[in-house]
This record gives structure tokens, sequence and C-alpha cells, in this order.
């Protein structure tokens, strides 16, 4: 089966310099749209209810060479998905609402690049150490005899990257993330299939 969205969204960013060279940073962002389902078996249906939210709390270090500054970071993430697939598909086939979170450690590392004096190129690359994952199936849309499952998620990982072009108080420019998420646990016969999320998109933002 394949979902695809497309979505916009909210990103807020708040950091501190307890040290000069040390920050502390929290992710904030959500992104919402309608995403179209497809399946060989179940048909497809389109204009389907997704959303998703992330927060992170990263720790950092600056180290600067002058015409550039290098950001190593590390800290804890926590993302939430939901896609609602209730009503017949076109082949008649009948959906229910999934819910999907993780747990990973974020490392990675920002590279900002000095063009000018009020201008710079910032360029970040990601791993994520996947830690747990849960996949919530409210089955019971299907039957309410039906009891929903939860599948518990153990491997996986995550990659994801940046690079934006910064001006004063502004930057623009492209971003993607991918997750590649392990088969679940078995649950009443049920499980969660090995699946991978792929996010490309462009990002504006400001810094008050």
């Amino acid at each position: 089966m394949s979902l695809k969205a497309t979505k916009v969204g909210i990103d807020y960013n708040a950091a501190i310099a307890p040290d000069k060279d040390w920050f502390v940073r929290g992710d904030l962002s959500f992104a919402t749209g309608k995403a179209d389902y497809s399946s060989p078996a179940s048909g497809t249906k389109n204009g389907n209810t997704d959303w998703n939210c992330e927060l992170r709390g990263l720790v950092g270090k600056d180290f600067d060479n002058k015409t550039y500054v290098l950001s190593p970071y590390s800290g804890l993430g926590y993302r939430y998905l939901f896609n609602d697939l209730r009503g017949a598909t076109s082949t008649g086939a009948i959906g229910y609402r999934r819910e999907s979170s993780y747990s990973y450690l974020p490392f990675g590392v920002t590279h900002r690049l000095r063009l000018e004096s009020v201008a710079r190129l910032s360029t970040t690359l990601e791993y994520d150490y996947f830690l747990d994952g849960r996949q919530k199936s409210y089955t019971s849309d299907l039957n309410g005899l039906f009891q929903d499952v939860v599948n518990k998620q153990h491997a996986g990982y995550g990659i994801r990257g940046s690079m934006y072009y910064e001006k004063n108080s502004w930057s623009l420019g492209p971003w993607f993330r991918y997750w590649n998420i392990n088969q679940s646990d078995l649950v009443l016969s049920i499980f969660e299939p090995k699946g991978t999320t792929s996010e490309v998109g462009l990002r504006m933002g400001y810094k008050f």
C-alpha cells in the first residue's frame, strides 16, 4: 500500500546559549494535508485526513573556524502520525484510523558557511537512531465487535537534511526526511509490515 499527500505546516524553534559555544534547542513542528491511498489488493481512496507532529530537544556545541561554523548536536525526539482511512475504497474495502508514534535519538551536524556580513549557507545532515515505536490500528472502525490493536516496533532508522540560505532574519531552502521502520511484533494475528516514509519540502523561516 502507499499514501501520498501534499501538506502545509509550521515549525517553531527556540534556543538558549548557557555558554558562548554550547546551545540547547527545542523544536516543534506540525503538518497536515489530504492523503491519497492506493493498494493493489484494496483499491484507491483519495482525500483522507493525514497529519503529523514532532517534538525534539537538542544539545550541541558550536566550533567557529572564522569562515564557517560547525555545530554537532544530539538529543531526543518524538514523532506522531495520524491517518484516517474510514470509508470505502474503489473496490469496496473498508478502512480504519491508524496512529504511529516513534521515539528516537538524533545525531546531526550543521555547517554554516559565511557568504557575506549578513548572509550564510546553513547545511544540516542528521541520522536518527530508532528507539521504540507504537502502531495503533482502530480495527473497531471495521466492526464494533473487533478489538483495536497496538503493535510495537523495535528497529529502524531515519535520515534527514536541509540546506537554507539565511540573510538577516530570513531563511529559505529545501529539506528532506526519510524513515525506514522494520516489521512490528504480532498481536491477534495482525502486524505492521516494514515500511518507509519519504518527505521533501521547502521551508521559509523568520528569526525573532
